[in-house]
């Protein structure tokens, strides 16, 4: 309908000239119709549809900003790690470790082990967005928006970070371990440790829980989509046209993700804490998620099961939302569903029908109904032919009418000039 719309203004709705013969228009080919429509300014944003970004442009741009902020927020992050793994009785507010540790390792030591988590970070985000790329396109109709259903929605992320969760959990043990061991070796050294320690299976402790846990991001990536679609209602409410509406600033997807993420952190922090003692500590190798739970509230009380929380917000709230403002500053535009007409072709207000077919009211689309119909019933358009030969020879009439005329004032203004020249 947009193309119908924004091809009726000027030349009544025709390609070229706008006489288009019975011939020309069965025998026409799609390409030059395209190509004709591509010449105009107002049809051919309708024609040429953008392209979707590929998943691999996605993916950069999230391992990108994951690794920017892992690199501007890891201090915060060994400050999480000491403050999970202290053992009960020692301080564990976020300020008193964060003291403690520049006290004993200086500034520097507040980033021991980053060249391996920013490995780990780039292989889990890469993934991540991998992942949750394919899955949304090949699921959905309208991919990530807030068209495709909420648990649709919930449940790809949760797949998605399942999927992730498989190939990166070895990558999060390495680090993890490395971060807290004494001048931190690195990766390649830890991992020896570990599969000396305890085979392959040391490099996939935390994995069910880690496989539970991948509801936090499923329920944050939920929540911001959800967020979203509510800003773009809440805009187009005060007056703004659709397509400005769903065009987000990196404030509104920061602060959604930050909120977000609050909310995904605090409903699942007992377990993240589990997953951490079981991946770092030697006490709790092997042990089941549910005898970690209950060790640490035999030791610290209930409250134990969020201790670190503060730090884990920190860390988490301050990460998810410097990553997604990054993300969207960087990478492809997220998914419009569906396009709105460009402005400019805009369409008449369609009239209601009473009964039966509405007439057509464009007398160019009628004629050329005519030459087609004429065309099938084996007329060969000479009828049309015909037409056009008469138009052709009154138009000629009309012409050399106007030349004697012309013709004619011109010998008057001649004859007018001789005396004028003879004049003293």
């Amino acid at each position: 309908a947009g193309a119908d719309c924004g091809s009726g203004g000027g030349d009544g709705g025709s390609m070229g000239s706008g006489r288009v013969g019975a011939r020309g228009m069965v025998g026409v080919r799609l390409e030059d119709v395209v190509k004709a429509l591509q010449s105009r300014k107002d049809v051919a944003p309708l024609i040429v549809a953008k392209k979707k970004p590929s998943l691999l442009a996605h993916a950069l741009s999230g391992a990108l900003s994951a690794v920017l902020a892992e690199v501007v927020l890891f201090p915060v992050d060994t400050v999480k790690l000491l403050t999970q793994t202290a053992p009960a009785g020692a301080a564990s507010s976020f300020f008193s470790v964060l003291v403690h540790v520049l006290r004993e390792r200086g500034l520097s030591g507040m980033y021991r082990g980053l060249g391996t988590h920013v490995l780990k970070e780039s292989v889990h985000s890469f993934n991540y967005w991998v992942f949750h790329g394919f899955l949304f396109r090949y699921l959905t109709r309208a991919e990530d928006t807030s068209l495709t259903p909420t648990s649709l929605r919930l449940l790809i992320n949760l797949l998605a970070k399942q999927l992730n969760w498989l190939c990166t959990v070895p990558f999060e043990v390495v680090a993890s371990v490395n971060q807290l061991a004494p001048g931190s070796p690195g990766f390649w050294a830890t991992a020896l440790k570990l599969y000396r320690q305890g085979g392959v299976g040391s490099f996939y402790r935390g994995l069910g829980i880690s496989l539970v846990l991948a509801i936090n991001p499923a329920i944050m990536n939920t929540l911001i989509t959800t967020g979203l679609g509510a800003a773009s209602l809440a805009k187009m409410a005060m007056g703004m046209d659709k397509e400005r509406a769903r065009d987000h600033g990196s404030a509104i997807v920061g602060t959604l993700a930050a909120l977000a993420k609050i909310v995904a952190t605090f409903a699942t922090y007992p377990l993240i804490r589990a997953k951490v003692l079981q991946q770092t500590s030697d006490a709790m190798r092997g042990a089941s998620p549910l005898a970690v739970l209950r060790h640490i509230v035999s030791e610290e009380g209930p409250s134990g099961l969020y201790r670190g929380v503060l730090a884990m917000s920190y860390k988490t709230v301050l990460w998810n939302t410097f990553m997604m403002m990054i993300k969207h500053a960087i990478g492809p535009g997220r998914t419009l569903t569906p396009p709105v007409t460009p402005q400019g072709s805009k369409c008449p207000p369609t009239p209601v029908m009473v009964m039966g077919r509405e007439p057509f009211v464009d007398q160019m689309t009628a004629e050329k109904l005519d030459e087609i119909l004429e065309y099938i019933r084996g007329g060969r358009g000479q009828g049309a032919l015909a037409k056009r030969v008469g138009a052709m020879e009154q138009n000629i009439e009309n012409v050399s009418s106007e030349l004697q005329e012309i013709k004619s004032l011109l010998r008057c203004l001649v004859n007018t000039g001789h005396p004028a020249r003879g004049a003293p």
